[in-house]
């Protein structure tokens, strides 16, 4: 080949390459559409097109399929109407436009976006590091996957440390557990007793009192100042029947102590130990300082708060056990990756999981050997410092006084006491401090569609019918809605009793990332969901579409009916949401229904109370509904009783744990304090009526969280 045909070669090829070029410029026109004319026109009339039957497109097997976004319609409500679909239905559903075609652009985008969606990988959730407790190192639970996601679209939520899982404790092995009935009987038989024992001992402890406040003013006769039969002698028999009707508390004492726990208990037997000791000094020697005032009284009322305290814990697990005891509870709250959840199933592990040691006795444990020791050292330094051994009693007993603060018992019981009496009300039972604490740490609350929004508040508003029979539509519909398991099966399960109609064989069910279900019934590919759902996966639907909480369905990708549903708030619905938000308790939507988001919750409550609204591979498996090793037990339908046990259990925890640390800080300072007392012999400093005072106001701001943990 010469020089001159490789140049007439090469021109063509630019001729060629010119002309792909201006026809790729015509395509790319943003005005220029396909059209099976233009196809025919340009590539010939008389081109044949072979029939073949083309089978419509199958839904992905997976359960959560993402589509190619479409261009959305306007869907803001106009002014005048009404947001779900009240008023005539033929002014929100307009007619059916004719089919739409797209440019080559949008479809090139789609299919870009497409791949693009194909191959974005959902984020895992970091673990969390590993927390260190006091003293010893708590492993972090792992989280499956499947629950790593509680923000919509992949991302993390805004209040992400709310949101995500918290650490739990190790499971601890099951215990045998004995029939609810007999735990209900010994803990009545245990509360009667605590109850009348407590009232004998108050009743003897407040006319041990009464002369002391008499004598304070000058109000008791000369004999009473002058004469030891009458100033010592009866408070010795008032304690010494005190400690009589008080010893379980030294029967539990003991068992504590040879397992080598110090208890609050410990600590009130020997300071009425210490007391008696004393007061018998007090009475048979001459040799005692009489300046220094016997502290019986002080010991009395530390028993009859010890007392107290057991009657109230025994009387809030009588309760617990009395509500358990009713028969199978209807739901159950257990704890899961994301959260507290309310499910089905059984109450084993309840009672032996409310029995088990709180927080407070943990600490106590750990802090009172330190304070006992210290104790019984200070005690022997005042007693040599004062230089006569018969006031080593009086010395002990004042320095434990001041170390066994009146709100050790109280830190505990008396909150718990109070809500369990606010949930058997409520037809609910907490198991214990552990199961409140396992709640409080999770911090999430899982809301399934029938806890936003119950039977009888979710209604049919109207309905629109496209070219097909109405009990082809209502039985295509009442299919699509039962299988999949939404707050919307109840209603078009009515709806289809009413039109005498049944439920057909559906195959394929599939959920859809975007608000839907999608299925085959009789060979025919249906799809029920929203509106949003129904546009991105390319069924036509009527232009200036008013409707926002409807539900469309299409049968082969053409629409054949819309349904206009209405969601009515529920006053219960509305107290809950509030109460968590005001508890900064996160909800975490577990919901099947594509129209109830946070958007909706937020118009129909006033509050959304920070909802975290995860994919749908999350909420399909957070809204399990068998579940297992409860932590609360609920007999009532609706969210209340539920929100009450979420909102009670974090409070309570944080009851605990404040009123703990004010006791234990209470029980150093009283240690520091009468132990300088006592070691310079401020006697006059150190009276019962003004020991009394002190530990009076460190009792009122260690229990005053207790008072009110129930308001809320």
């Amino acid at each position: 080949m010469d020089q001159h045909e490789k140049d007439l070669e090469f021109e063509k090829t630019l001729d060629d390459s010119k002309l792909l070029l201006d026809d790729a410029s015509r395509v790319a026109d943003e005005e220029y559409e396909f059209t099976l004319e233009s196809i025919l026109s340009e590539f010939g009339a008389n081109a044949q097109i072979p029939d073949v039957d083309i089978a419509p497109p199958k839904p992905a097997v997976s359960v959560a399929m993402p589509l190619p976004e479409l261009p959305d319609s306007d869907e803001d409500e106009p002014d005048g109407a009404d947001e779900d679909g009240a008023g005539e239905l033929g002014d929100i559903v307009p007619a059916l436009d004719t089919p739409q075609s797209y440019s080559l652009q949008e479809v090139l985008e789609r299919t870009v976006q497409e791949v693009l969606d194909e191959q974005q990988k959902e984020p895992v959730l970091d673990e969390l590091p590993p927390r260190r407790g006091l003293f010893s190192r708590k492993k972090i639970i792992e989280t499956e996957e499947l629950y790593a996601h509680f923000a919509p679209g992949g991302g993390e939520p805004k209040n992400v440390k709310e949101a995500r899982p918290r650490s739990v404790e190790p499971e601890e092995p099951d215990e045998p557990e004995p029939p609810i009935e007999e735990t209900v009987a010994d803990y009545r038989d245990a509360a009667q007793n605590a109850r009348r024992v407590t009232r004998f001992s108050a009743l003897i402890t407040l006319l041990m009192w009464l002369p002391q406040a008499l004598a304070r003013f000058g109000w008791m006769p000369q004999m009473y100042f002058e004469e030891k039969l009458f100033n010592t002698l009866p408070y010795f028999i008032g304690l010494a029947l005190v400690c009589v009707l008080g010893r379980e508390v030294f029967q539990y004492a003991a068992e504590k102590l040879l397992s080598l726990k110090v208890t609050y208990e410990l600590l009130t037997a020997l300071l009425c130990v210490a007391a008696l000791a004393d007061t018998a000094v007090a009475f048979l020697s001459d040799a005692r300082n009489p300046a220094a005032l016997p502290l019986h009284s002080v010991a009395a009322l530390s028993m009859t708060c010890a007392l107290w305290g057991r009657a109230m814990l025994f009387k809030a697990l009588y309760d617990s056990f009395r509500v358990a005891a009713l028969g199978d509870a209807p739901y159950i709250v257990t704890t899961t990756a994301g959260g507290a959840a309310k499910r089905r199933g059984g109450a084993d592990g309840f009672s032996v999981t409310a029995q088990r040691e709180d927080v407070a006795g943990r600490w106590q444990t750990i802090v009172l050997p330190v304070i006992l020791v210290g104790a019984a050292v200070f005690s022997v330094l005042s007693t040599l410092e004062a230089g006569s051994w018969a006031l080593f009693a009086w010395n002990l007993s004042a320095i434990l006084a001041g170390a066994n603060t009146l709100a050790f018992p109280l830190v505990y019981s008396l909150p718990l006491r109070r809500l369990t009496k606010r949930f058997s009300k409520s037809g609910s039972a907490l198991a214990g401090y552990r199961g409140a604490d396992v709640m409080r740490r999770s911090n999430c609350l899982i809301l399934t569609d029938s806890d936003l929004f119950p039977p009888g508040t979710v209604t049919l508003n109207g309905l629109k019918i496209f070219g097909e029979e109405s009990g082809k539509v209502i039985s295509y519909a009442a299919t699509m809605a039962h299988a999949s398991e939404t707050g919307l099966s109840r209603l078009f399960d009515n709806l289809l009793e009413q039109e005498g109609g049944k439920l057909e064989t559906l195959s394929d069910l599939n959920y859809y990332e975007e608000g839907g279900v999608g299925g085959t019934i009789h060979g025919e590919s249906v799809l029920f969901g929203t509106a949003s759902f129904c546009r991105k996966l390319g069924v036509t639907l009527p232009t200036g579409l008013k409707l926002q909480t409807g539900m469309f369905l299409a049968v082969d990708g053409a629409l054949i009916a819309v349904f206009a549903v209405k969601y009515m708030a529920a006053e219960n619905v509305d107290w809950a949401l509030h109460a968590l938000s005001r508890a900064h308790i996160t909800p975490v939507l577990a919901v099947r229904d594509g129209n109830i988001t946070p958007a909706l919750l937020k118009r129909k409550f006033g509050t959304d109370a920070h909802a975290v609204y995860p994919q749908l591979s999350t909420r399909l498996a957070l809204s399990e509904k068998n579940g297992e090793k409860p932590c609360a037990l609920i007999y009532r339908e609706g969210l209340m009783p539920y929100a009450e046990l979420a909102v009670g259990s974090k409070r309570l925890c944080r009851a605990v744990r404040a009123g703990n640390a004010l006791s234990l800080a209470a029980s150093i300072a009283g240690t520091l304090v009468t132990f300088y007392l006592s070691f310079v012999a401020a006697y006059a400093l150190f009276t019962p009526l003004k020991l009394l005072a002190f530990l009076a106001l460190w009792t009122v701001a260690a229990v005053i969280d207790g008072v009110f943990v129930d308001k809320y």
